[in-house]
């Protein structure tokens, strides 16, 4: 059983949304007006970054206040046409092989990575680019009930950011970067989102373990070698030719 995708309150700050961090991910995917791309779980910054690109954007999003949220925000930027909403979840969501050039979830977990990496696979387009949020462990003495509890609560082993570059690898992609929160990074953030659940109505489903996620972090005091991560990958083919190597060798 796991706990996917991780809550959030509705109003709270989304990470990965970064001017920099959005311009630096459309850069290296090569997206433009051409592109077509997918966010699950709809954001603030996905609709910036598809608005500046002037592309196809579809959301989806299984939750309807959040996805009436995003209709509003999309109406207020002028993008009301330009945005595809659909209503369902990632596990039960479908569309046609190759239809995006990239997929992504900015700063919300939708479910386990690898899972997700073999699902979303089949839908990009040949060299589509694929960015997820997930959660990692950092450090080589991560604390171990840290650790143990966010593995029981997602129901599988946690990797070090490089080892979730590696694992994805493996299912058929090419890595291009992985970004991470650092200490203080996250010690704001909780602290932001401490904040938020606090106003949120009792019994909400998702909010304990979202009050029991911020408690175990400052249990370790601020080091409990877990942290978010956006880990951003590119399709490979079967038959493609690994990279020259410099110098032509």
């Amino acid at each position: 059983m796991s706990d996917y995708p991780v809550y959030l309150p509705l109003d709270a700050r989304r990470l990965f949304q970064s001017e920099s961090l959005l311009r630096r991910l459309a850069q290296v995917s090569g997206w433009d007006a051409n592109s077509r791309l997918l966010e699950l779980h709809g954001s603030l910054g996905g609709l910036a970054l598809a608005r500046a690109l002037g592309c196809q954007f579809t959301i989806v999003e299984p939750d309807e206040e959040s996805l009436e949220m995003l209709r509003e925000r999309a109406k207020a930027a002028g993008m009301a046409s330009a945005v595809r909403f659909v209503h369902s979840s990632v596990e039960k969501m479908s569309f046609p092989n190759a239809s995006f050039d990239g997929i992504f979830s900015l700063g919300r977990v939708a479910g386990a990575i690898d899972t997700l990496a073999v699902q979303l696979r089949p839908l990009l387009a040949e060299k589509g680019r694929l960015a997820l949020t997930t959660i990692c462990r950092v450090g080589l003495k991560s604390a171990p009930d840290s650790v143990a509890a966010w593995e029981k609560r997602l129901g599988h082993e946690l990797l070090l950011p490089r080892e979730t570059l590696m694992l994805l690898e493996r299912l058929g992609y090419d890595s291009e970067f992985v970004e991470s929160l650092g200490d203080t990074e996250l010690d704001d953030y909780y602290t932001e989102l401490d904040v938020k659940v606090s106003k949120v109505k009792e019994g909400t489903p998702g909010a304990a373990g979202l009050k029991a996620e911020i408690e175990l972090h400052r249990a370790q005091l601020g080091k409990s070698g877990i942290t978010i991560a956006l880990a951003v990958t590119r399709r490979k083919e079967p038959n493609e030719k690994p990279p020259s190597s410099r110098g032509g060798a």
